[in-house]
């Protein structure tokens, strides 16, 4: 069963697909500073690239890994540089078996651990309900967000369409601002939902192409900004990164609204 396709970035081609990848998802070997061995297991050249490549004297470079569900069906992608691109030859395109491919490069985002074991979860089934997150760690949370930040352009739930542009963000587990991306990326896109990780990002998904784009009424359940500082438990450091959050909300016309119930 292929897990991956590969996909250029210059000509967004289709490079072809692979059963697997070693040295991905399943732990790295690090060769140097951001240079990694990876093998693709199984892999079949699509023709037609091949032949692109042959016409144009073109070489395989810069790729997006993307992983495929069970249904094969794209759910993230990985940006990978190979560090010498790979040159095919008149063999390659007579060639229609799967090959094993062991090249080196970089990774615009290094697959974390924890991350890794979110996306062997989801290729099986992505969540269906919010608050998976809630159960992990701090560090598998950042694992989290590096998954949904990732397959968030193949969300379908940013397209949908919300009554009166008004959403709802539980605040129950909301302690800091980790917790507060987690959650309010699925009061924005649902179950697994993205809508920021750092403030800066944040301000990028009002620019639209990451669900809606304010005004919007966001309402607060079971807790809301005042309450938060109030809470004893907060660092001083993180109450600070809510305050900003809150102040950049309103910046972007989000209507915040204290409300018990959606």
């Amino acid at each position: 069963m292929n897990k991956y396709l590969l996909v250029e970035d210059e000509n967004n081609l289709i490079i072809g697909e692979c059963n697997d990848i070693i040295g991905f998802l399943d732990g790295r070997k690090k060769i140097a500073c951001y240079i990694y061995e990876i093998t693709f297991v199984g892999l079949q050249f699509r023709e037609t690239y091949i032949q692109h490549c042959l016409t144009t004297k073109s070489r395989m470079g810069g790729m997006h890994i993307h992983i495929l569900s069970q249904g094969k069906e794209p759910i993230g992608e990985y940006f990978f540089v190979p560090e010498k691109p790979y040159r095919f030859n008149k063999e390659d395109a007579a060639n229609r078996e799967r090959i094993n491919l062991t090249i080196f490069g970089g990774f615009a985002t290094t697959p974390s651990i924890e991350a890794s074991e979110i996306w062997n979860k989801w290729v099986t089934s992505k969540p269906l309900t919010s608050n998976n997150w809630v159960a992990l760690t701090q560090k598998q949370r950042k694992g989290w967000m590096e998954v949904v930040r990732l397959h968030s352009l193949f969300n379908q739930n940013r397209f949908r369409s919300v009554e009166e542009n008004h959403f709802y963000l539980d605040m129950t587990n909301v302690v800091d601002p980790l917790s507060f991306y987690c959650a309010f990326g699925e009061a924005m896109n649902g179950p697994g939902g993205y809508y920021g990780f750092t403030l800066d990002s944040l301000e990028d998904c009002f620019y639209g192409g990451f669900g809606a784009t304010s005004p919007f009424t966001l309402h607060l359940i079971n807790g809301d900004f005042n309450e938060l500082r109030e809470h004893k438990a907060i660092e001083n450091n993180d109450l600070l990164k809510l305050q900003r959050i809150e102040e950049l909300l309103i910046s972007k016309e989000v209507t915040l609204v204290r409300d018990t119930s959606p």
